[in-house]
This record gives C-alpha cells, structure tokens and sequence, in this order.
C-alpha cells in the first residue's frame, strides 16, 4: 500500500483544531502560512462546541445544560437512508470559512468529532448515554455525510485533503462495551463505524488524547491493527514506554501505509518548564529514543512521522498558540537531526 503521508509532510506541524482565541479572524495570520493549514475551532464561540458543532442538525437536539436528543424512527431513518453531504454553516464553523476565503491550499487538514464521542457525550432524555449498536450506526452515517459536506467545501480551494476524527471518548466506549453495557455494540463493528466515516478522496487521520498504549482488546491493539491512517497521540502525558509486541505492530501500520503524529508538545501554558524549542527537542529526543528502544524501525519513523501538541489548544493563552505556531517552522529541521544521531 502507498504511504498516506506526503514526503513533503514529514516532521512538518499537525494543528489540533481547538485554540484559545475569541476572534475566529485573529488565528488566519499564524495558520495560513503553516505547511499544512488546517481548521482551527474556537470553543469560546458557544456554537463551536465540539458536540453541538455537529448535533445542531439533528431534529429536536438540546443543548442549554447537557446534551441532549431522543432519536425517533423518522429521525433514525432520514439519516441512514439519506446519503446527502451535510455542509456545515458558518455559524458553527467560523474558521473554516475563513479559511475557504483564503485558499487556494496544497495540503489541508481538518477535523470532526468521531461517532464514538458523538453517542457518548449526548444522552437521551431518560439520562442514558446514546451508546448501543444502533446509535452507533446512526452517528456514524451522520458524521460520514458531514464528512462529505466538508470535502465538498474544501475540494474547490485544496489539492489534498487530511480528514481527522476527534476521538476523546472512545477508551471510555470500549469499556462500556466490554462492561456489556453498550446495547449489543462489538468492538469489531464499533472501529467499523468510524472507519467508515472516511470518505473517499481524503487521507484518513485519527485523534486519541488518552491513553493509546492501552488500547489492546484480546491481543489487537484498536490503532495499529486498523486501517492506515495518520494516528494522533499524545506522548507527553503518555510516553512512549512500550513493549517490542506493540512495537512491531506500529512497525506493520507503517509499513501498510500509516503514519504517527506525535503531540510532543504541552498544550497549556504551565506545561512549559523551558523554552518551547527546548522542550520540543528535549521530548521528540526522549520519544524517538524510547520507540526505537522498543523496536520501532528507525527508517520508518523518519520517514512517517509529523508533530503537534498533546491536544487541542482550547485552554493555552493566545501569545502561547501564536508562539507555537510561528516556532513550528523548525520541527522539521529538528527532526531530521534527531533521526541522524539516532541512526
């Protein structure tokens, strides 16, 4: 299989999408001069809740407290049976519009909430998360049509598109699930429905914030055993202290065409003991020393790999998502010279 991740790309800068602006205009003056511009949210604008972003379409959805929607049978219905891109509007998606407005775009990355996180953040009115088998299902075809929504704004500004899921819930989904507590969900068609959300056309990414070393279930590890796609995670509050098993499965995701993305970088402002260039240097030394360690091959780690923060910038002080962003021009170069002492 061809590697998802464009040469060009390596060690180059993977935005998130949340940062800590008010003003969607202010982040197009550091985004849109990156190597890949991407999408930036601004969870401060009330709509721009990762939740309510999507579950404003869905008839009879609330929002004042909690979440919540009770799903009927025509509901259900027209959004299986309806394959129709759901464009998204400006109102939730500020900053992406922006950025339309400003393209063209080689590269361009951007996000949505995954299915998983959807189902377990909005509950019914009996107080009860939506995940079951059929809720699942439901989410999924809602997210895929929005994912088609996006790639038909996108498509007429960009070369190539990087489609990411947010998936904060999903460790959470899969302990509920083996808690048998999920209405019939398996595992098995819990990953195929968000992989399913990927629309033909974009280059797949994936977003996991919590603890990615521990997502192993009956000996198949729910990242590397998956599709290929450009797997997001954080190595600052979960380092890369793994054994030679997972090692060699990120080894044959790679080698199948995968890529990481690791968040090598804190993303609040008091996670910052030095400089961020030192910090930077200081934890992609420790976390390529530590995967190699492992197993992980050298060679393909230097060829597939991008960086970012540990997640998205909601809570960092605009002059710390501003410097982060300016300073990433040099991850590349850093890199590099990582992988040759490494080598």
């Amino acid at each position: 299989m061809s590697r998802l991740l464009d040469e060009q790309l390596v060690g180059q800068f993977f935005g998130v999408g949340s940062v800590g602006e008010t003003n969607p205009e202010i982040p197009l003056e550091y985004i849109r001069p990156l190597a890949v511009p991407y999408w930036y949210q601004i969870p401060s604008i009330h709509e721009e809740d990762m939740i309510r972003q999507f579950g404003y379409v869905i008839e009879g959805f609330e929002d004042e407290d909690t979440f919540v929607v009770d799903v009927d049978m025509y509901v259900y219905r027209e959004i299986l049976e309806d394959d129709e891109p759901i464009v998204i509007d400006e109102e939730h998606a500020h900053g992406l519009y922006q950025l339309l407005n400003a393209g063209p775009y080689t590269h361009f990355k951007t996000q949505q909430t995954a299915p998983s996180t959807m189902a377990f953040s909005i509950r019914g009115s009996d107080g009860k998360q939506l995940v079951s088998q059929q809720m699942i299902r439901f989410f999924s075809a809602l997210m895929r049509r929005f994912a088609l929504g996006q790639l038909e704004l996108l498509e007429k500004v960009c070369d190539n598109i990087i489609l990411c899921q947010d998936d904060p819930a999903f460790g959470f989904v899969v302990a509920m699930v083996q808690r048998e507590e999920a209405g019939g969900l398996t595992i098995d068609k819990l990953v195929h429905a968000i992989e399913e959300v990927f629309p033909q056309g974009a280059i797949p990414a994936y977003h996991y914030c919590e603890d990615w070393r521990a997502l192993t279930v009956d000996g198949k590890h729910l990242l590397w055993d998956t599709m290929p796609k450009l797997a997001h995670i954080d190595v600052v509050s979960y380092p890369a202290d793994i054994d030679n098993e997972q090692a060699e499965k990120i080894n044959a995701f790679i080698e199948r065409g995968g890529a990481l993305v690791l968040g090598v970088l804190p993303n609040t402002d008091d996670g910052f003991k030095t400089s961020m260039e030192d910090t930077f240097v200081k934890n992609l030394h420790e976390t390529v020393e530590k995967f190699t360690r492992a197993g992980v091959s050298i060679d393909l780690l230097g060829d597939n790999a991008m960086f970012s923060t540990q997640c998205g910038l909601s809570r960092a002080s605009p002059e710390l998502t501003r410097e982060i962003h300016v300073m990433s021009s040099k991850f590349a170069r850093e890199f590099r010279r990582v992988i040759e002492r490494t080598t």
